[in-house]
């Protein structure tokens, strides 16, 4: 099992796993051309990307999916509440490749992705769990708050994914309006760095290797902030050995679980 976040922020988010011989994108946030290049840096071919997961329609994780679709002929998955609200954003795409995530489970040979409903302000906003020769990794780009569903998914996972959206200080003292503030920080928003470092202290198993923090604000946070919050917690819960990687707009190298 290999894994690489692409890139994560308001401009674009992507990332790429790999299971044996399956190869997915989690999201395609930015332009065919630009994906092609972030997986060539990371000695990999969009060619050869055997399917797409769709979180949720925003823009920024939907911004290159049609095309991709179209040009290599992969195949997209989704819930069909997203496909209705981006069917005409994407463009025609063929019907073999339109595939529906209407179960909680999905297979490919050995390999087993789970999506489960994460709260945020979209009609449908998905997260994952990759599971493959014993080994998971669990994913969740944007997320309002936690709950019992993200909680169970994300646990006996072997690398967690997942937002670390804002500092609330900086939020509150920032130069956001009162009600985007509001909704940054709302159910159905996004975690703050406090919130998904609980969040890990409270799903982590001795399972854990690493922890990638992604969608970091430009205006409401800093790397450093985001990596000292989740650092505080695990050294007071013994594990300050866990590798964390603060993710941002450019590829991470390639994570092998």
């Amino acid at each position: 099992m290999k894994f690489s976040v692409l890139g994560s922020g308001s401009s674009g988010n992507s990332s790429y796993i790999e299971m044996g011989k399956k190869k997915f994108l989690i999201d395609a946030g930015f332009s065919g051309k630009k994906i092609a290049e972030k997986l060539n840096n990371i000695g990999r071919r969009i060619e050869d990307v055997d399917g797409i997961f769709v979180t949720h329609e925003h823009s920024d994780h939907i911004q290159g999916l049609g095309v991709i679709s179209r040009k290599y002929d992969i195949p997209i998955y989704l819930h069909e509440i997203t496909y209705g609200i981006i069917r005409e954003k994407i463009g025609k795409i063929d019907t073999k490749n339109i595939n529906f995530l209407r179960e909680d489970k999905i297979s490919f040979e050995e390999c087993t992705v789970n999506n489960f409903e994460v709260m945020h302000d979209a009609e449908k906003c998905l997260g994952f769990t990759f599971e493959y020769d014993n080994k998971k990794l669990s994913y969740a780009s944007d997320v309002g708050c936690t709950n019992n569903i993200i909680k169970e998914n994300f646990k006996n996972s072997d690398v967690i994914v997942v937002e670390s959206n804002y500092d609330y200080n900086m939020l509150m003292t920032g130069p956001y309006h009162w009600e985007l503030k509001n909704r940054v920080k709302g159910r159905n928003g996004h975690l703050s760095n406090a919130e998904a470092s609980k969040l890990i202290s409270q799903v982590m198993s001795d399972k854990l290797k690493k922890i990638y923090l992604m969608h970091i604000s430009k205006d409401n946070n800093t790397p450093e902030l985001a990596y000292n919050a989740l650092y505080e917690i695990l050294e007071r819960e013994n594990r300050s050995n866990l590798e964390i990687e603060i993710v941002t707009e450019n590829e991470t190298m390639m994570y092998h679980i």
